[in-house]
């Protein structure tokens, strides 16, 4: 008989009995379990253990940790007055007592200061705080140092024997304190604090989530990121890239704390600055009015900004009265850039910002060739540069003057006279209060590059003028430079208002200078350095690619537009334009014949070794170099023997004497300028003195003062002198 062989048989599971009576625990012969004793504080004890833990244990955001910088100071300021009463009541035992204490007051103060450049006490909690203001600011550390120990020599020489006599010194400290503090105050600004979101209650990632939206919830939304608590919801994939909505948290954020995180959010999701759109929702008919909490947002992943878009076809888009010109498609090709030129009863004019090598010459050109498009505007071009800036403008404007600052203050003068006989014809004869262009009346648009040069405080009211008003009378002015500050239109805040009031556009430029552009709300200083890419200050708030071409296609497209344009102003236009230019307009062909002749002349004699002849003042300058930056030129000392009528060739040295700095502060400008004006006056100065006197003089920040150091520096302009000394041009 086979043998069975015997299964196990499965023993049951032991019920749960952690959860039940002692008591229950007992008739089943089951042992107890004894809970683990805890010891929680209550009343009183609780109170003083948790004040216990805020005061030496603070957690990682708590608020004595965020704003720990801003509580230095009163904590310092403590602990002097702590060293004031015990010193006090030490000196009070004897005289002895008081002059030692007074000395050693005096000692502990140096030593003090000396303490704080060691490394150990940059590395110590307690002092380093301290530390880093005496490398930051060491005059500034020397003067609290000083006013702590006089104070503490006072207490012990007064001895203060009252509550009053306590509660006058006590005041005098604070006001001390607060003076004093101020500056460190200013320095240690309060930290931005991240509005927190609870993660645990996060939800789940939703199936099939797109991959910017997942960057977007792990690296922004997150609760140490950018912008906590905020979504993406509706994106779609387009030509450009995605395109989507981003929901605010509301009443916490802003479309401008969104562009003051626009470079954290670009590194979350591993893109340029310039390649996030971020705008308000258009309204619609069935939302006229949007949530102001969710915005548009576009990511270009496509890198339409390095792709060149060419200056092709009509330039022009035609509105009613209103007439634009094509600058440019923005970066997600939904659009373009427009600079208004006409609208009803007015011609605009602007201001084009753009350092060396941004486009803007390019720029202009595409503006030029829109405005001859219009077929009823001519041009008239200053350029300091003799056409360097761009000969193709040169060559075809209606009146074109280089480097002529008798002729460019002529011109001027006779832009006020025209514009002062066509509003008397408006009143009189046309009985009309604006402007109207027409090839029989044309307008005049007034090209002026290197505005910082042709513009200057003597001259300044009256560009304002034009800029004012012209627009009613057909005459504007488009100004363009390198520099933004307000030597750029003569010291003249109405002439930058006036200026601006048409059309911005901000290529990119250095940090010192994107500072001043208060019309354009994002930072034209982190535009990728492509170019042609700018910013302007109407329609979309978002980076746009001008149009280009080589320059043979752009003269043809010129000339092929000037064949309609007006070749002479109204006669009533053309008189007033000659009586303000005092006969120069209507010579303005003979004259530039005999510029060029002049010009040839000068060549011939330096090719053949000669001194050239006595050069008249109408006589054209030489081109000026495009410089690539800010640059201090060595020009070595000449014998003014070799500079006589001796015909070695030489004569062209005979400019060699110029100050050198001129041209080096003729590229900066703001506290970069001030800057450099003090240490070519003074040789070297420390970085306190330098705030200082910058501070003083143009009513800026700290922050402005650090980043014209840094952007000096930078260009190779200024150096460190060793141990930190101060600064110094380079050599």
């Amino acid at each position: 008989m086979a043998r069975k062989s015997k299964k196990d048989t499965p023993t049951s599971a032991p019920a749960p009995t952690a959860s039940l009576p002692p008591e229950v625990l007992a008739a089943l012969g089951q042992p107890a379990r004894e809970e683990p004793r805890t010891f929680k504080s209550e009343g009183v004890g609780a109170i003083i253990a948790a004040g216990w833990k805020a005061a030496f244990r603070p957690g990682e955001h708590s608020i004595r940790v965020h704003m720990a910088a801003q509580f230095y100071p009163w904590k310092v300021g403590g602990l002097v007055l702590a060293a004031g009463v015990v010193a006090a009541r030490a000196a009070a035992v004897s005289g002895t007592h008081a002059l030692v204490l007074a000395l050693a007051t005096g000692a502990g103060t140096w030593a003090a200061l000396r303490i704080l450049r060691t490394t150990r006490a940059r590395k110590h909690k307690a002092t380093r705080l301290a530390s880093e203001w005496a490398e930051i600011d060491p005059a500034h550390a020397r003067v609290c140092a000083a006013a702590a120990g006089v104070w503490l020599m006072a207490v012990i020489l007064i001895q203060p024997a009252t509550l009053t006599a306590w509660w006058w010194s006590g005041l005098v400290g604070l006001l001390a304190l607060l003076a004093l503090g101020s500056r460190f105050w200013a320095h240690h600004r309060v930290p931005r604090v991240l509005a927190a979101v609870d993660e645990a209650v996060a939800p789940p990632p939703p199936p099939g989530e797109h991959a910017v939206a997942r960057k977007w919830r792990t690296r922004v939304a997150n609760g140490n990121g950018a912008l906590p608590g905020t979504k993406l919801t509706d994106l779609a994939d387009e030509s450009y890239g995605v395109r989507g909505r981003l929901h605010l948290v509301p009443g916490r954020q802003t479309i401008t704390s969104v562009r003051a995180a626009l470079g954290y959010i670009a590194t979350a999701l591993g893109v340029s600055e310039a390649d996030l759109l971020i705008e308000h929702v258009e309204p619609t008919e069935d939302d006229p009015k949007p949530d102001s909490s969710i915005l548009d947002i576009k990511v270009v992943t496509v890198g339409m900004l390095t792709q060149k878009v060419p200056l092709e076809g009509e330039r022009l888009v035609v509105d009613g009265d209103d007439v634009s010109i094509r600058m440019g498609p923005y970066a997600d090709g939904d659009g373009e850039a427009l600079w208004r030129l006409y609208t009803a009863d007015s011609i605009w004019g602007g201001f084009v910002a753009g350092s060396t090598g941004s486009g803007k010459s390019g720029l202009i050109d595409a503006l030029a060739l829109g405005i001859w498009q219009t077929e009823s505007t001519i041009v008239i071009y200053l350029d300091p540069k003799n056409g360097g800036s761009s000969p193709r403008i040169f060559d075809r404007a209606h009146w074109s003057v280089g480097k002529d600052p008798g002729t460019w203050d002529a011109i001027l003068d006779g832009l006020i006279e025209v514009i002062e006989a066509r509003g008397l014809e408006n009143s009189a004869r046309l009985k009309a209060s604006g402007f109207t262009p027409s090839k029989e009346r044309p307008g005049i648009v007034v090209i002026v590059d290197e505005c910082h040069v042709v513009i200057h405080a003597q001259n300044a009211e009256k560009w304002g003028r034009v800029g004012r008003e012209g627009r009613a009378a057909g005459v504007q002015a488009i100004y363009a430079s390198q520099i933004y500050g307000l030597q750029t239109f003569g010291g003249d805040d109405a002439v930058r208002s006036s200026a601006t009031a048409g059309n911005t556009v901000a290529l990119r430029v250095s940090r010192n200078q994107s500072t001043m552009i208060a019309d354009i709300p994002l930072d034209p200083s982190t535009l990728p350095k492509i170019t042609g890419v700018g910013l302007v200050d109407s329609g979309r708030e978002a980076p746009f690619k001008a149009a280009w071409a080589p320059s043979e296609t752009t003269a043809a497209q010129m000339d092929a537009a000037l064949e309609h344009a007006p070749d002479e102003l109204d006669p009533l236009a053309a008189g007033a334009f000659d009586a303000g230019t005092k006969g120069l307009y209507s010579r303005r062909h003979e004259i530039a014949e005999q510029q060029v002749a002049n010009a040839e002349e000068r060549l011939r004699s330096y090719e053949a070794g000669r001194v050239p002849a006595a050069r008249e003042a109408t006589d054209t300058e030489m081109a000026l170099p495009n410089i690539t930056g800010p640059t201090l030129f060595e020009i070595p000392d000449i014998d003014p023997a070799l500079l006589s009528d001796t015909d070695l060739g030489l004569g062209i040295l005979a400019a060699a004497g110029r100050d050198p700095n001129e041209e080096l502060l003729a590229t900066w400008s703001g506290a970069a300028k001030r800057v450099l004006e003090l240490l070519i006056e003074h040789g070297s100065l420390r970085r306190g003195e330098i705030e200082k006197q910058v501070r003083a003089s143009e009513e800026c920040s700290r922050a402005t003062v650090s980043r014209a150091l840094d952007d000096l520096a930078e260009a190779g302009v200024i150096e460190a002198l060793p141990n930190r000394a101060g600064w110094q041009l380079a050599a």
